[in-house]
């Protein structure tokens, strides 16, 4: 067995007597602010990849997401037979396809080629969030040292876009949100686990950054990275793309979507702000969450 892992470790290029690999990825639901938080992320000092998604009148900041990533992740979908905006929850054996397995190898090598002779790594796509059990996978195989990075945006915020982009109903809207966030978020349980809110980011950047930087242990204080900080708060950020801003309270509550969403957003809220921890009791709230969600919209066992 030993000389099989060796083997292994051998053709893939990977040194088991190196320093593990250290990687921030970035979650969260489509128009949360996940590309703001990406390039937060850089000013962090975080390698995001030399091959990024062009900017686009739909995000004229740019996406902050590496192509080979963004491929894969569509790639996995497709298998499963899914649309970035379809709200049928993945059941984690669908992960177990042969198909799924065989992007998960080829995954660990792009990683290994592109990403990990990096000490400090990470990327970012919305579809990452809903492929969790693939990627958690990934990283434990390809033997990196992963952290995560929850974007969130109040929901009315992002159904509002949704409506604004291709006019999706606020009840889709809201049960797309859920089974983006809720299903897999525990697989992160145990994990590094920054949570930060995007119009609080609007508010502070410098802040948020901090936050982030001593959640994940990045190294904020440098001075070289202090000046990107810098540059992220006052050249990048516009507060002006922002179009809508909600209260934590001004979800629709009127169906079993919005109640639900309600209370998950809620829930994370309390970590972004700092009220609260991803801690034992945090994470058997969110399996409560999941349950109701279970019962009440019908979802498969996702366990």
């Amino acid at each position: 067995m030993a000389l099989r892992t060796r083997l292994i470790e051998l053709l893939s290029g990977r040194d088991r007597h190196a320093p593990p690999s250290r990687a921030v990825v970035v979650l969260g639901m489509h128009r949360s602010g996940t590309s703001a938080v990406a390039r937060g992320l850089a000013a962090l000092g975080v390698y995001l990849g030399n091959d990024l998604l062009d900017a686009h009148p739909e995000n004229p900041t740019g996406y902050w997401e590496d192509r080979g990533i963004v491929e894969r992740n569509e790639r996995i979908l497709k298998t499963l037979v899914l649309r970035w905006d379809d709200v049928r929850p993945i059941a984690p054996a669908e992960f177990e396809r042969r198909r799924i397995a065989a992007l998960r190898r080829e995954s660990i090598a792009y990683l290994r080629r592109r990403f990990t002779p990096h000490a400090l790594w990470g990327f970012k796509d919305p579809r990452t969030i809903r492929l969790l059990p693939f990627w958690t996978r990934v990283m434990r195989d390809a033997g990196v040292d992963d952290a995560y990075l929850l974007a969130i945006r109040n929901p009315s915020s992002v159904a509002a876009s949704l409506f604004a982009r291709q006019a999706m109903d606020v009840e889709t809207a809201g049960r797309l949100w859920l089974v983006h966030v809720v299903p897999f978020l525990d697989r992160v349980a145990g994990k590094a686990l920054a949570v930060v809110d995007y119009d609080l980011l609007l508010l502070d950047p410098r802040r948020q950054l901090e936050r982030v930087a001593q959640r994940l242990g990045l190294p904020y204080a440098r001075a070289t990275h202090t000046t990107e900080v810098e540059r992220f708060a006052n050249d990048f950020l516009d507060a002006g793309l922002r179009h809508t801003r909600f209260g934590p309270d001004e979800i629709d509550a009127g169906t079993e979507a919005g109640r639900l969403t309600r209370e998950a957003y809620a829930l994370l809220y309390e970590l972004a702000e700092d009220r609260g921890e991803a801690s034992a009791e945090f994470w058997s709230a969110w399996e409560r969450i999941a349950a109701a969600c279970r019962t009440r919209l019908a979802w498969p066992s996702i366990k």
